[in-house]
């Protein structure tokens, strides 16, 4: 599905100018336009041309030439882009769900499914480590972490890539609570981009884990991601963390924040004292051994959940 504000109109251009300047049809007839009158003769690029001569009876400039474009509806500037090029950009297809423009005007909603309280899209596909996995009809791969992860995580303090391109198993590095984990896709991609913007803004990684906080784009190997789950087979499976999660957590000794006791200044220790889903920023209410065991057991590239 190409994106909303995909649009596309007629432009026209002359082929003998130095620069192209594309002028929508539109905005063709203004009293300045002598492209499309005999007025073209007075041109001096046109009196520059080698058969200026030659061609000078024709009713509107030979050299002015007509073609369909598209452009973002959305941006503050118009750059026009010939359907001959449109495959190359995301605004033809799905991954247009990925796009800054797309995501600052349509404000898509939260996901409305949810496995045990954690929202989780079922058209998506999760890996082991609690990574998912969008693939378009043409091949083109998003992944990012899901909401299970960026509970655990809470506030995240930078972000960094340590590859942008290349075939590579895409990792990236984040800071939370002065702790440096790796999040790391359990099989390569042929990375293509990554979300530069989330260095600037790390809090994205979590407040929008499906949408802007989205981490890598490449293209993935065929049948690479055929064993992920996804639909029923995945809420089952997330509910089946949660449960883990909470057996986890009541194993860690008590380090000030008993489970199911309050924190210092009232705040919630790692879990709900009802057994529920442990509590959002868990990362802040563990110490940095006890972070790194949780890390490894549940989110490494060889987590076996």
């Amino acid at each position: 599905m190409p994106c909303p504000f995909l649009k596309e109109t007629e432009v026209k251009y002359c082929r003998s100018a130095a620069i192209r300047k594309l002028i929508p049809m539109a905005q063709a007839g203004r009293a300045e336009e002598r492209c499309s009158s005999e007025g073209y003769a007075s041109c001096p690029v046109f009196q520059q041309q080698p058969d200026a001569g030659e061609v000078a009876a024709f009713g509107t400039c030979p050299y002015l030439h007509e073609t369909l474009m598209q452009y973002c509806g959305a941006a503050s500037v118009t750059k026009f882009v010939p359907y001959s090029e449109s495959l190359l950009s995301r605004c033809g297809n799905d991954t247009h769900r990925y796009c800054e423009l797309y995501l600052a005007m349509a404000h898509p909603a939260p996901p409305a499914e949810t496995a045990d309280g954690i929202p989780m899209p079922s058209e998506l596909r999760y890996s082991a480590n609690h990574m998912w996995l969008d693939v378009t009809g043409d091949g083109i791969a998003h992944a990012g972490i899901d909401a299970f992860l960026s509970r655990v995580l809470g506030q995240v303090e930078r972000i960094s890539y340590v590859w942008q391109k290349g075939r590579h198993r895409p990792t990236a590095v984040v800071t939370v609570a002065g702790v440096d984990l790796e999040i790391t896709l359990p099989f390569p991609l042929q990375l293509t981009n990554c979300n530069l913007y989330l260095r600037a803004n790390p809090g994205r990684l979590t407040a929008e884990p499906y949408t802007g906080g989205w981490l890598f784009e490449g293209i993935a190997d065929a049948g690479a991601m055929e064993s992920l789950p996804r639909g029923d087979e995945a809420h089952d499976w997330m509910d089946a963390e949660v449960r883990r999660m909470s057996e986890f957590l009541q194993q860690l000794p008590a380090a000030g924040l008993a489970v199911g006791a309050s924190a210092p200044g009232g705040t919630s220790g790692p879990t709900a004292a009802d057994g529920g889903v442990f509590c959002a920023g868990l990362a802040k209410h563990i110490d940095r051994e006890q972070m790194l065991a949780l890390f490894h057991e549940f989110f490494s590239p060889y987590a076996g959940g």
